[in-house]
């Protein structure tokens, strides 16, 4: 059930059409070694210097097909473009990711309702392009497994990784680990009760500075 008088947007978009009808979307940056990028929208600027690890908040748009294109500030070529539709009363994100010289993008349908205030919803991706076993993500503090055996992108082929968890709001040492017991990065959060988030998988592995390995975060909705 979608709660879309509750979602944050910021503007409304027009694909040409008379259509009153209306979904949403928004924007995230994944890709770990991507240069600021500016975002086209229907060959109009969306979004500009949208750096690794930032999202845009989600937008209103009139039901229809939209022309994405993404350009290396500075660049008048783009490094990514596709069509994608936005269905009346739906929401979707819209992740660049993989490295640079792969860059590719990822569309998930977001589907969720308001938690109560004592619980959250929440999701994971895998989106470490470097990563060759797949991780599971655990909770140290509470010494349980949230999400097991997650490869690279795999919620393309698997929609039912895109759905929504209910879990607890609390204090978390999120870890992740290879299948094999490896950690990789662990960092403590706290998940705020009432909200929606998005965990994901970013940087490289053995990546050092901005491009390390660690767990990124989307707040899609909160109270």
């Amino acid at each position: 059930m979608l709660v879309l008088g509750l979602i944050f947007f910021s503007c409304k978009l027009d694909n040409g059409t008379s259509n009153p009808q209306t979904g949403f979307f928004m924007v995230a940056n994944v890709s770990p070694d991507a240069p600021h990028l500016n975002v086209n929208v229907n060959n109009s600027a969306f979004d500009t210097g949208l750096v690794f690890g930032s999202y845009t908040p989600y937008v209103s748009a009139n039901a229809g097909t939209y022309n994405f294109a993404f350009y290396p500030s500075g660049s008048s070529t783009p490094v990514l473009t596709n069509n994608v539709t936005i269905d009346v009363n739906k929401v979707y994100s819209y992740f660049v990711i993989d490295s640079f010289s792969k860059v590719k993008s990822a569309v998930v349908e977001d589907v969720f309702k308001a938690p109560s205030g004592d619980s959250v919803y929440v999701r994971f991706f895998n989106f470490c392009p470097n990563l060759t076993q797949a991780i599971d993500v655990k909770d140290s503090a509470n010494n349980t497994s949230l999400f097991s055996s997650r490869t690279f992108n795999d919620q393309a082929s698997n929609p039912s990784f895109a759905a929504f968890n209910e879990i607890k709001a609390g204090a978390y040492t999120l870890q992740l680990k290879q299948i094999d017991g490896t950690l990789l990065s662990s960092q403590s959060t706290t998940l705020e009760g009432g909200k929606v988030y998005t965990l994901f998988a970013q940087g490289f592995k053995g990546g050092i500075g901005d491009q390390a390995l660690s767990i990124g975060q989307i707040i899609n909705f909160a109270q």
